[in-house]
């Protein structure tokens, strides 16, 4: 057999990209974690998609009675009809119906015995056993656990079955034969100062085949688990042509070089109330004007407020919406883990061609991590995924202040983003006034000069280069002639 018939689905897309395929036929693979990691879960969905397949499967089940396992299928929606189930945990169901034995009045050898008789009844090709605790808790000599599960190994490979064995964290060799496995998934959960849990998967070890390293987000919802691969083991592949695309704005084009380009990512970057939302309306309707499919992601207020905060400056958002050349979508930090996010944005650019990408503020994003001191190398590895797909990007990053030009920002955007557009505020004869510049770009040259900018009725509206003021990024800059301005 070649690679592609031996590799079966483990019924959960994401976890099949994970593992480079699938799982392999007639092996055995541990799934370990904590309770609550979503492990009997993981196992019904490998069952049911067997089952959709038109194979045979088997639970056998030394935790949880029958009837538990039809209760927790249940609230994801499913069914057990067509699973084989065998209840070999002694304890009295729901139904009150009786049990052969009880888990004290019996020994390994005989547990296993009962396992063995329900595999050679079946016959199955897939099964899961839930789970090998139970069976630790009947071993009383070292090494007699593993023997009883090469026996089953040994069985379950001679039917061709796959089998998985479910297990709650175990630290002794001895009495948790990893060794026999042909891979392991690890679930854990994570618990934060504030938000639900979080919870990741990775894979230990998996022999013969290439695999994604590292940790992978999953969340459990109605449904079952789902898992977010990486984008850090995504491959980057380029096909496409740098070519700058207008604004939309012909003085912002000047200032950018040309205007933006794909396969780049531009920060904006200003203090609150300069203006960065606005150019992002406004440069997501020049774009979605030439049928550049875009997404827009907010993190700091609701798509509601966000429209009509853009219709108020004759910024009209609905036809495109409308159309669903643009799409407009509010992420909550809280509930939404990184992994799942950067999932569902690849799923817009691979599936959907979406083309042009805002994230509205990356301040908000930040709050997402659920450890700060990775953020750098999550949103370099956004960057690098969407720049390997030819998208434009923007990302606003909001500064503490209006005039506190010298404070540090919390993510360095310096090498994250191709190139950075500075919005800043400066005082001139009473009054407030803004003023726009391109601090960098990576690709090309741009202009340095620093224009005054307003948002009026039509949105952000750009001036000419503010050439008789010195200082203006200090917030405080001096005239340089001597009659007014």
């Amino acid at each position: 057999m070649d690679e592609k018939t031996t590799l079966i689905s483990s019924g959960t897309p994401g976890l099949d990209e994970v593992l480079g395929g699938g799982l392999r036929r007639g092996c055995l693979y541990f799934v370990e974690g904590d309770s609550g990691t979503g492990k009997t879960t993981l196992g019904l969905q490998f069952l049911l998609e067997g089952l959709h397949r038109g194979e045979r499967a088997l639970v056998v089940s030394l935790s949880e009675t029958a009837g538990e396992l039809a209760t927790a299928a249940a609230s994801h929606g499913w069914t057990l009809d067509g699973i084989h189930v065998r209840d070999l945990t002694g304890k009295v169901d729901d139904g009150g119906a009786p049990v052969l034995f009880h888990l004290s009045e019996t020994t390994l050898d005989e547990r296993v015995g009962h396992l063995l008789e329900a595999l050679d009844e079946v016959r199955p090709e897939r099964m899961v056993l839930d789970t090998l605790s139970a069976l630790r808790s009947l071993s009383d000599r070292s090494g007699n656990l593993r023997r009883q599960l090469e026996i089953i190994q040994r069985r379950a490979h001679q039917l061709d079955c796959t089998l998985l064995v479910v297990d709650e964290l175990f630290g002794e060799q001895m009495l948790h034969p990893r060794s026999l496995a042909w891979g392991i998934l690890r679930l854990e959960q994570c618990i934060g100062d504030y938000g639900p849990q979080r919870r990741r998967l990775y894979v230990p070890k998996l022999r013969g085949q290439p695999y994604l390293g590292g940790y992978h987000d999953v969340r459990i919802c109605t449904g079952g688990v789902e898992v977010f691969p990486s984008l850090r083991s995504v491959p980057l592949q380029s096909g496409f042509k740098h070519q700058a695309v207008s604004t939309g704005l012909e003085p912002l084009d000047g200032l950018l070089g040309g205007g933006l380009h794909r396969g780049t990512s531009t920060a904006l970057l200003g203090p609150p109330g300069s203006g960065k939302s606005t150019l992002v309306s406004q440069l997501a309707i020049a774009l979605a004007g030439r049928r550049e499919r875009g997404a827009v992601f907010l993190f700091d207020e609701s798509v509601e407020i966000f429209r009509l905060r853009t219709k108020g400056q004759g910024l009209d958002l609905d036809p495109h919406l409308d159309t669903g050349t643009l799409r407009l979508t509010r992420v909550d930090p809280a509930q939404c883990s990184p992994g799942e996010f950067a999932h569902g944005l690849r799923r817009l650019v691979d599936e959907d061609g979406v083309r042009f990408v805002a994230l509205d503020s990356l301040n908000g994003y930040l709050h997402a991590m659920p450890d700060e001191q990775f953020m750098h190398l999550h949103v370099h590895d956004l960057m690098s995924y969407l720049s390997a797909r030819g998208v434009i990007t923007l990302v606003t990053m909001t500064q503490p202040g209006p005039f506190n030009t010298g404070e540090r920002l919390s993510v360095d955007l310096s090498y994250l983003a191709d190139t950075v557009l500075l919005q800043r505020y400066f005082e001139a004869h009473g009054a407030i006034h803004a003023a726009i510049s391109v601090m960098k770009k990576r690709y090309g040259d741009h202009e340095h000069t620093i224009r005054e900018y307003h948002i009026g009725p039509r949105g952000l509206m750009l001036g000419k280069p503010l050439t008789r003021f010195r200082g203006v990024l200090t917030g405080v800059p001096e005239y340089l002639e001597e009659q007014g301005p």
